[in-house]
């Protein structure tokens, strides 16, 4: 029981080490293609009224099943084989999409609107939303290193 705890928080953790070197060498590199309208919807929505802004479905929305096959692969697995370290893992792979969706997808870009998540007011919650923000409207060549979700700067931390 321990061991699939354990397993679970691990994969967890590190799905964010996945999610940050994808969305640096996979996302910002040779499938671009896919992520690119992810970064001109997010300028347009924050542009003058008179742009077109589709807030619907994105080609960079086809990364949530590149992340979703594994864990639903693990825990389908896992449970037919009676393997409970397969479930364990996608269990944390699904808690991580979980916590990703509901930070990127509800508070940072709000394509939901739930207003209980739209304005945390965890300290740590603002600066995750302000390191990603400042990968989408950099300022310096700093602001675009933010690739992570959970895992930032410190100096995001300041006011």
């Amino acid at each position: 029981m321990i061991v699939n705890i354990i397993l679970v928080i691990v994969s967890f953790a590190f799905m964010e080490f996945v999610a940050w070197s994808n969305h640096k060498f996979v996302m910002h590199g040779f499938l671009w293609k896919w992520h690119a309208d992810h970064h001109v919807n997010d300028h347009k929505k924050n542009a003058s009224q008179t742009e077109l802004y589709n807030p619907g479905f994105e080609k960079n929305d086809y990364f949530f099943l590149v992340y979703a096959i594994p864990a639903i692969v693990l825990l389908v697995l896992g449970l037919y084989s009676s393997i409970s370290e397969l479930i364990a893992v996608g269990i944390g792979i699904s808690l991580y999409g979980l916590t990703y969706f509901t930070i990127h997808d509800v508070m940072i870009h709000q394509r939901l609107k739930i207003p209980f998540l739209t304005h945390p007011k965890s300290k740590y919650l603002q600066a995750v939303i302000k390191a990603h923000l400042a990968h989408h409207r950099g300022k310096n060549v700093k602001d675009f290193n933010n690739y992570g979700l959970l895992i930032f700067q410190p100096r995001f931390l300041k006011k």
